[in-house]
């Protein structure tokens, strides 16, 4: 069985650590932040801030790191150099296409392979083995990267380096702006004398019904806004997408009055409170 190495061990690449521990792939997890180390640790795996040790005998390294400029201060501080000819390289952030791409060339002839494998769900779907692999390659996946990813969820083949990344992003465009639609549909039928509950209980059998409504509408229901995909994340990936359209020259403007939407929440103070609490955008 292949040995891993997460870099990042924030939610997301935290998660993942740990449902690949739970597996039992050999899995060693590490992050500048003492934290976030000793949470992985608590958590039953093997944590650590030497990054030059934990490269050394490890078959795939994952990267699960925040944005474009943090991804590219690690690969560039250290971890460009010691990557090893006969490692696979799987970078599972949300970032530009044209980011992923460009990693692909600085480490062409570097390692064994090069894997854009940007994921949709969060931490939960992650433990649960329910989380949806947007896969990018250059070639074949080798058999053993694509059972370390297996663990996590399905493995969905798109093509070249630059797909996954593209994909993740035109999913983001689509579900967040779904949480935007239906916030403030919700706070409407609430202001004409609907009941939060009533709305959901037709709402979800019916032709407004989504993903993302019936998993985030009970958080309203229980007045829970705790982060499972904050405000400011998606006030992030719909700024890459916009990033991504412009630079493709393709106009958006629907998407750019949702990406508006997470700024107005963001400067309201909601950026750690989940996409659903943009329904306060409309409380009067």
């Amino acid at each position: 069985m292949s040995s891993v190495l997460v870099i990042g061990l924030g939610a997301m690449g935290g998660a993942m650590a740990v449902r690949l521990t739970k597996c039992g792939v050999n899995v060693q997890g590490y992050d500048i932040s003492t934290t976030a180390v000793e949470r992985f640790t608590a958590a039953g795996g093997k944590g650590t801030s030497n990054l030059s040790e934990a490269l050394s005998g490890t078959d795939v390294v994952i990267t699960s790191l925040p944005n474009d400029e943090i991804l590219w201060s690690v690969l560039r501080s250290e971890l460009i150099e010691k990557l090893r000819p006969e490692q696979s390289f799987v970078e599972m952030s949300t970032i530009l296409p044209q980011t992923m791409t460009a990693i692909a060339e600085e480490l062409n002839g570097k390692v064994a392979e090069i894997v854009d494998a940007p994921v949709s769900g969060g931490p939960n779907e992650a433990l649960a083995q329910k989380l949806s692999i947007l896969v990018g390659v250059d070639g074949e996946l080798k058999q053993s990267t694509h059972d370390v990813l297996s663990h996590l969820g399905s493995v969905n083949l798109l093509g070249k380096v630059g797909n996954g990344k593209t994909l993740k992003l035109v999913n983001n465009m689509i579900s967040m702006a779904n949480v935007a639609v239906f916030t403030e549909a919700f706070q409407l039928g609430k202001e004409l004398g609907l009941e939060y509950q009533a709305m959901y209980d037709v709402l979800q059998n019916s032709g407004g019904s989504s993903t993302m409504l019936k998993k985030r509408i009970p958080y309203v229901l229980d007045d829970d806004f705790s982060a499972r995909f904050s405000v400011n994340l998606a006030e992030k990936d719909t700024g890459l997408a916009l990033r991504m359209a412009h630079q493709q020259k393709y106009p958006t403007p629907m998407l750019a009055n949702v990406h508006q939407k997470y700024e107005d929440a963001v400067s309201r103070g909601l950026g750690e409170e989940d996409t659903v609490s943009l329904l306060k955008l409309h409380r009067r």
